[in-house]
C-alpha cells in the first residue's frame, strides 16, 4: 500500500506497490492505532458524517 501525497522522501528502490490510495488514516490488517485494531481482516479507513439536523 502506498500514499503517494504521504510521501515526504523519494524512495527508488520500492521494488512493488499492491495498490495506492489516498492520503487517509486507515487501520486494519497489520495497522494499528495506539496498539488497537492491527488484527481486523480488512484495511478501513476513517468517514466523516455531515452534521445531524
Amino acid at each position: 500500500m502506498l500514499k503517494p501525497e504521504a510521501l515526504q522522501y523519494e524512495f527508488d528502490n520500492i521494488g512493488y506497490v499492491g495498490f495506492e490510495i489516498e492520503k487517509e488514516f486507515v487501520i486494519g490488517y497489520g495497522l494499528d492505532y495506539n496498539g488497537k485494531f492491527r488484527n481486523l481482516k480488512d484495511i478501513y479507513r476513517e468517514v466523516t458524517l455531515g452534521a445531524r439536523t
